[in-house]
């Protein structure tokens, strides 16, 4: 019998007119905006932390991690709890805050094309597929590349 790809479950999340999906495996939870308490001496993309029912949480702006402009805030900006593989032992949480959180859809792995390898862009980008869906392209992340973990290491480390 020959050996099938099982269908995936990935969320989409938009920053600006732009589509993302992550592995589901990867979310914990979305939550809404927080208040957000500034650290100082941290990198330009992180926001700062915030308190989720008692934890710290490092909150990471999307758009700034993905080389995007930062945007001002709105009400319709989530924050994306996701587990992330920091060693084979150890995943830590952090939120992710993306313009909006969508849904979560089904993707067979025959939808998902490679991103052209242009200069070795394969290697160094965390695009790791793109699904076209009769033009709605759909950009897929790999969230261990995307939210790196060097500048997380002030708060994850008081744990």
């Amino acid at each position: 019998m020959p050996h099938r790809a099982i269908p995936q479950a990935y969320l989409t999340f938009l920053l600006g007119d732009e589509k993302f999906a992550i592995h589901v495996d990867h979310v914990q939870e979305i939550i809404e905006l927080k208040d957000v308490t500034r650290i100082p001496d941290t990198p330009h993309y992180m926001l700062g932390i915030i308190n989720l029912r008692g934890k710290v949480l490092p909150l990471l702006d999307t758009r700034m991690k993905l080389g995007l402009p930062s945007l001002p805030s709105t009400s319709k900006n989530r924050i994306l709890v996701l587990n992330i593989r920091e060693t084979d032992e150890r995943v830590i949480q952090v939120g992710a805050l993306v313009d909006t959180a969508r849904e979560v859809n089904v993707i067979e792995q025959k939808q998902i094309q490679q991103p052209a390898d242009v200069e070795n862009y394969r290697k160094a980008t965390a695009v790791t597929g793109i699904v076209n869906d009769q033009g709605d392209i759909t950009m897929i992340l790999d969230v261990n590349k995307v939210f790196a973990l060097q500048g997380v290491e002030i708060v994850s480390a008081a744990e």
